[in-house]
């Protein structure tokens, strides 16, 4: 194996680039990129990026000069065209490349509705830089801004868009905040936040877009200077289809980003388990873990240490952490830490399974070993938000006692 192909100059792709040379690979990496830009990470577009506050050199994690240095053919504003398995062939607008291993990390793009002209032209996505540019552009002038979708972006762009304009409506046609990934009591939480931050909430609605550019919701009528879409992302797996992999909103792969061509491997936001057992994982978190995982694979390291999903968000100034998996129906505690920071544990039977915290980044580290361990914890004990989660962990048999 002389040559590895990269499909996507994203987090995941540019991620795996570096973890193949730092696990020792010393063929030829490519790295196709279609923006324009070198690799950066998203999260903090939608954020710091999005209000001035934070450069875009700052999200950048491979700079041109970086990858010259560590031999990454990086090729920016290229467009591939089409995937020759057979031949281990890509065709690209600059010219064919040939590959012995292949890595899409394609990356998803935003779904978006189908909306009346009227609001179309004043409608944002938040996904690239390009369009966090043209709603920086458009923000400052916008007295009126209505969100679609109360996810972890929406709300994020909500509190974003707050910070510039007088009135926000955030839509969510759930009746509550991050319904489908966050506990019930964080989706509380999120909604004191938005209100506390004069964003009105609009849950369990359904908008109606009418041809004059209003929307009406739940008997209100709204007539925004700016729209924002934040309702998902679909997989950008044209590519991978075209080329006859298995995809279902995202290239079908085995747990360490196989697909069905032993040639061909996928990763972060393109990429979903063949299994069928979860959706696909967006998360900045799954990104370095499976690009990790296949460079792995491809020099013949050993796999790395399961760890528990873990997702944040800056929500005003709250920053929320989410770890492990955190089920309405799980027993919960709730903490208060030593700084002020509060945090919700989740239990099945005496074994801690997961943990939200809010402005609380000690316990997520502490939860994480907890979580690690597979050990009971003592459930009085962790009531008390003074006392390290590690300090709760007693024996398996104590606690059946």
């Amino acid at each position: 194996m002389k040559k590895i192909a990269i499909i996507g100059a994203g987090q995941a792709g540019a991620g795996a680039a570096l973890k193949l040379r730092e696990l020792g690979f010393e063929g030829e990496i490519t790295l196709l990129g279609d923006e324009a830009y070198p690799p950066y990470e998203r999260p903090e577009l939608s954020k710091g990026y999005a209000l001035g506050r934070v450069a875009f050199d700052n999200l950048v994690m491979l700079t041109p000069a970086a990858a010259e240095e560590k031999a990454i053919d990086l090729r920016l504003d290229c467009r591939v065209r089409r995937i020759d398995r057979a031949a281990r062939v890509i065709e690209t607008d600059a010219g064919n490349l040939s590959y012995d291993m292949l890595i899409l990390a394609t990356g998803g793009a935003a779904k978006r509705l189908p909306l009346p002209e009227p609001l179309r032209r004043k409608t944002h996505s938040i996904r690239t830089r390009d369009d966090v540019d043209a709603l920086r552009n458009a923000l400052p002038e916008a007295r009126s801004v209505v969100v679609i979708g109360g996810g972890w972006l929406g709300t994020e762009a909500a509190i974003t868009a707050r910070a510039l304009c007088p009135q926000v409506d955030l839509i969510e046609v759930a009746p509550r905040l991050c319904a489908r990934v966050a506990p019930s009591w964080l989706s509380d939480r999120l909604s004191e936040t938005q209100m506390r931050a004069g964003v009105t909430l609009h849950l369990g609605a359904v908008p109606v877009f009418a041809e004059d550019g209003t929307i009406s919701v739940g008997g209100t009528r709204l007539a925004p200077d700016l729209m924002i879409e934040a309702i998902g992302m679909r997989a950008m797996d044209e590519l991978a289809v075209s080329a006859g992999l298995a995809c279902d909103d995202g290239v079908l792969v085995s747990p360490q980003g196989q697909t069905e061509d032993p040639a061909v491997f996928a990763i972060g936001d393109c990429a979903r388990l063949a299994t069928g057992e979860q959706a696909r994982r967006e998360s900045w978190q799954y990104a370095n873990q499976s690009a990790e995982d296949v460079a792995r694979l491809l020099t013949g390291q050993i796999a790395r240490m399961q760890e528990p999903d873990w997702f944040w968000s800056t929500q005003a100034d709250f920053k929320v952490q989410m770890l492990g998996s955190c089920p309405d129906e799980a027993v919960q505690l709730e903490r208060v830490g030593p700084r002020g920071g509060v945090s919700r544990l989740f239990l099945k039977g005496a074994r801690l399974v997961g943990c939200v915290a809010i402005n609380n980044p000690r316990e997520i580290a502490e939860a994480r070993r907890v979580i690690a361990s597979r050990q009971a914890i003592d459930s009085e004990r962790a009531r008390d938000g003074m006392v390290p989660l590690s300090r709760c962990i007693v024996d398996a048999r104590e606690a059946v006692r």
